[in-house]
């Protein structure tokens, strides 16, 4: 485990480089960017590169042979802790932080925190979905964060920056992380086996926001074949509303019985459409400026279907109206014309 596995964020490796160089190392920072670009792979790595027992910590270059890392890349090393959602939970829990109530301050990260390190001179901690906390969860971890125990180092992770509480984000110092590039991407994808050639590594890649996350979705071949089935339908000059949906529900339902899967597979039907479209709006929006304005409509009506999906609107109901009413934009076109 070393920085030569992690793709992109170079410049926040030599920020980091730097800060330690000048002896001006934080005590919590906030990693904040898309899902599956990193974040979690960086903070492991700096808190190897930090207990490193070969290399100086201004390096910031972790050997992977000493000790230190072999604790780091089985997951045992005492001094470093990680917390992050439990499973079938939707948010990380005050438990986590302070223990349970039989024995709240005796155990917990904030607990695990307070104790003097044991092999390494710091503690580092990693909290995973941080912008994920509860309420009673955060208003716990603030009395820590206010008076971190001395020489400790807290790294919190997140996507949406605004679910923190203000207090805490004013307490962090805020580190952003880009996409990653569409090559990265790419590479990643066939290094993790997400796909077995480049030609489909690519077309994945190009659909992935700069997200490996994003990226192993796609990795369903099922889904990308539906994407190909789906833009042939939408071309079509016989575009027949109701056997699209009929046979994009065996899609979905394909996923299996669990409802947020199935819920997530239609949440990428939708954004299938709004990628055609917006496609062809790049494609007409010069020359023809009244298609731009049916395809305008369409994709509008895209967009309230993943608002009607996020609003927890029945799967089949929400895909049968959308492609119901992009047949009835399409058949209105024609008439006007």
């Amino acid at each position: 485990m070393g920085w030569e596995q992690l793709r992109g964020h170079t410049q926040q490796i030599e920020m980091f480089r730097r800060t330690l160089s000048r002896g001006r190392l934080g005590q919590a920072y906030l990693f904040v960017g898309p899902e599956g670009i990193g974040k979690q792979t960086f903070a492991t790595t700096l808190a190897q590169a930090l207990f490193c027992q070969t290399h100086s910590h201004t390096d910031l270059d972790p050997c992977g042979t000493c000790p230190s890392c072999k604790q780091m890349a089985s997951g045992a090393h005492p001094d470093f802790s990680r917390v992050q959602l439990l499973p079938e939970k939707r948010e990380l829990l005050i438990e986590q932080f302070i223990g349970p109530k039989e024995n709240r301050g005796k155990e917990g990260l904030c607990h695990d925190l307070s104790l003097k390190p044991m092999s390494a001179d710091r503690k580092i901690a990693v909290i995973d979905d941080a912008d994920k906390m509860n309420d009673a969860a955060a208003n716990a971890f603030l009395k820590t964060l206010e008076e971190p125990p001395h020489g400790s180092l807290i790294l919190l992770i997140a996507t949406n920056v605004e679910r923190l509480l203000p207090t805490i984000r004013s307490r962090c110092q805020t580190i952003r992380f880009a996409p990653l590039t569409a090559e990265d991407v790419a590479d990643l994808i066939l290094a993790n086996g997400i796909a077995d050639s480049p030609e489909v590594a690519a077309e994945i890649a190009a659909l992935s926001d700069g997200s490996l996350a994003t990226a192993a979705q796609l990795g369903d071949a099922e889904l990308l074949e539906q994407r190909r089935t789906l833009f042939a339908a939408l071309a079509s000059e016989r575009f027949h509303s109701v056997n699209t949906a009929a046979q994009v529900m065996e899609c979905i339902e394909a996923a299996g019985s669990d409802t947020a899967a199935q819920r997530q597979r239609a949440a990428w039907i939708i954004r299938f459409c709004m990628e055609y479209y917006r496609h062809s709006l790049a494609e007409v929006s010069q020359i023809d400026p009244e298609r731009a304005e049916v395809i305008g409509a369409a994709i509008e009506r895209a967009v309230t279907a993943q608002m009607h999906l996020d609003r927890s609107m029945s799967v089949g109901l929400c895909i049968e109206a959308l492609f119901d009413d992009l047949g009835r934009i399409g058949r209105t076109a024609k008439t006007s014309a």
